[in-house]
């Protein structure tokens, strides 16, 4: 099912989500395989349709830094106007998980790789969905999709729509908050690490 990604198909988008349903958009980094991030049935899936390591976590995007604190993703006291002054933008920031955060259990996991991303109309989106895994829309070890022609090359009937519009080209940068509160890069990606350091740590505005 393909779907314009405007505006309008919002609401058509986000009813798919909010009843389970897996599918590729375009975001403000690459073409992700989106769901909802508190449905536990539609992440197992998009882990199957991926063929992803289940070891490996999913990139999970927020509509706004307080919504982190309200699911239960700890963000450390130093860094809270830093991260405000971050987002939105495509760096991604894996944190540490309360004991008593949904996402624990959806997740298996003690922390999580959140972000809010640089696109008003995923913003609209968010608002109606709440929290959505974005993984690259691709199977492991092969190259994203960039359309919704190669997603669905890719998945076919696996998912479930794909709304068609311009994504980004450069995949988010990934940087670990470690216990003290220090920085360390996962992955280079559109904004340089030094960069990244120098907003969270407040030495420089986003």
């Amino acid at each position: 099912m393909k779907i314009k990604w405007s505006r309008e198909e919002l609401p058509t988008i986000a009813s798919l989500i909010n009843a389970g349903a897996v599918g590729c958009l375009p975001t403000d980094t690459l073409y992700g395989l989106v769901g909802s991030a508190l449905n536990g049935n539609a992440v197992s899936r998009v882990y199957r349709i991926k063929g992803r390591d289940p070891n490996k976590p999913l990139i999970v995007l927020f509509k706004s830094p307080e919504q982190l604190g309200e699911l239960g993703v700890k963000v450390p006291k130093a860094l809270e106007k830093g991260i405000k002054a971050l987002y939105p933008a495509p760096v991604t920031l894996v944190l540490p998980l309360s004991e008593s955060s949904p996402f624990r259990s959806i997740f298996k996991r003690d922390d999580l790789a959140v972000r809010v991303p640089n696109s008003p109309l995923l913003l609209e989106l968010l608002e109606l969905t709440g929290p959505l895994f974005a993984p690259s829309a691709n199977p492991q070890g092969l190259k994203p999709a960039e359309n919704c022609r190669e997603c669905l090359k890719y998945f076919k009937n696996a998912v479930d729509f794909c709304a068609e519009g311009r994504a980004g080209n450069v995949a988010s940068t990934i940087v670990k908050v470690l216990p003290e509160g220090e920085l360390k890069l996962l992955r280079e990606g559109a904004v340089e690490f030094e960069k990244v350091k120098e907003v969270l740590l407040g030495k420089e505005k986003a």
